[in-house]
């Protein structure tokens, strides 16, 4: 398929006039985000494949940007979605009526003293508004409307006050019905064509995001995501902090820039001297980073279990009920290797990795060892560490951070579980 500098405007154009039997073309990630900004003829704005959803790159915003989504939340009939400009460091508190303005002036005033740029401004629709239309969304298909059944995802735009309604594809019939019902004001739609449900892999990832599960980062590593955490309202991830060891971005192959670690306070490595404290502690705990996703994104209590490049599932369904010790046994499944099983041998070990320099030490790691010339290894990093407690389901053990193969056995190491729950904020997500 040509990419989306080929597509002339007279091509977008004539994709947002098509049927559902010209929306193979528009399903694709290139084109769509061709169609960014473009407004179909129903007057409905078309928008591209990321989010457009307030973050925060530091500690202090991102406190201030929390601080604003409770206030709002706690008044959805009198305010709207805070934004935060990255530009400019401005963070809006946004208020539909008089009251909404009261505890923003409120709340302004104690975030600003405390250092965030932050101002009230008027919110183009309230939280109670934006959650009705989410919510109605979610009946369109059981209701019978015209090629509802294609809509497979919604989530609030922060910056224009509106809901996003992602479509696998366009079709005329469903647009008509889409602003008859909402308006065009209120609703942009994206045309994303994810394919079945069950066609995500861990090559592939789509949210709910699962542990097991290729990952990039913006440090350039290519990592396995561990298992789907939650930290308050908000969807997260444990990951491997050696793989984004300055914080950063992490991505999806089919979903760029998808969620967030945080330096020093979410990962806790050093690429010249291995783990280091989390901010303002005091104990050292292994290799473990927390990924966080947007308003809007989440992450499942599951994780892929399979063999390399396939989408062989399991439940997580606990965290172990206290640290490892010998002769536990631990399994690892990342993206390169595929499942490695074995048994704890040490605990609270520092594990020098040589390769990666010369005062690189894991601190405080669990050891497991098992016969064999198989080891996990690059790309494995991040990846998760279970019991097979279930016929079911897995226990979570910890993170996997590296291993290093011996002349007939693996020695691998890896993060704690409860190390993970102690350093960093929120808990395992579990299906019980």
């Amino acid at each position: 398929m040509r990419s989306s500098r080929w597509l002339s405007a007279v091509g977008v154009i004539a994709l947002l006039g098509t049927g559902p039997n010209m929306v193979a073309a528009a399903a694709d990630g290139a084109q769509a985000a061709a169609l960014a900004g473009s407004v179909d003829k129903t007057g409905i704005e078309l928008v591209g494949l990321k989010a457009i959803q307030s973050f925060a790159d530091n500690e202090r915003d991102a406190n201030a940007l929390d601080e604003a989504r409770k206030l709002a939340e706690s008044k959805p009939e009198d305010m709207g979605y805070p934004w935060f400009e990255p530009k400019s460091g401005a963070l809006e508190i946004r208020a539909v009526n008089d009251k909404g303005r009261a505890a923003g002036q409120t709340e302004a005033s104690k975030l600003s003293s405390g250092g965030a740029k932050t101002v009230v401004a008027s919110a183009p629709a309230s939280i109670a508004e934006l959650d009705g239309i989410a919510e109605a969304v979610t009946h369109l298909s059981e209701e019978g409307m015209p090629g509802a059944k294609g809509i497979w995802k919604t989530e609030p735009d922060d910056k224009n006050g509106r809901i996003i309604i992602t479509v696998l594809a366009h079709d005329d019939a469903l647009m008509a019905a889409l602003a008859e019902r909402f308006g065009t004001d209120r609703i942009a739609v994206r045309i994303q064509n994810r394919g079945p449900a069950s066609s995500a892999s861990r090559d592939s990832d789509n949210p709910a995001y699962w542990g097991g599960a290729k990952i990039s980062t913006s440090t350039g590593k290519g990592c396995t995501t561990g298992f789907a955490w939650t930290n308050g309202a908000s969807a997260a991830m444990l990951t491997a902090a050696h793989c984004i060891s300055t914080g950063g971005k992490i991505s999806y192959p089919a979903h760029a820039n998808a969620g967030t670690v945080t330096s020093a306070t979410r990962e806790n490595w050093n690429d010249t001297y291995g783990t280091r404290y989390y901010t303002g502690q005091t104990t050292y705990r292994g290799d473990v980073a927390l990924i966080q996703y947007p308003t809007g994104t989440s992450s499942a209590p599951y994780m892929y279990n399979g063999a390399p490049h396939t989408s062989t599932s399991t439940k997580v369904k606990a965290m172990a009920s206290r640290e490892s010790q010998a002769p536990d046994a631990a399994c690892v499944n990342g993206t390169t290797t595929g499942e490695w099983c074995g048994v704890v041998t040490a605990t609270r070990v520092n594990a020098y990795y040589v390769i990666d320099g010369p005062n690189v030490w894991a601190r405080r790691v669990v050891q497991a060892e098992a016969l064999g010339n198989t080891c996990p290894t690059h790309g494995d990093s991040g990846g998760p560490v279970y019991r097979k407690q279930w016929t079911d389901g897995v226990a979570a053990v910890g993170i996997f951070s590296g291993s290093v193969p011996e002349i007939y056995a693996c020695a691998v190491w890896f993060t704690d579980i409860w190390d993970a729950y102690y350093g960093l904020p929120g808990t395992l997500k579990v299906t019980g």
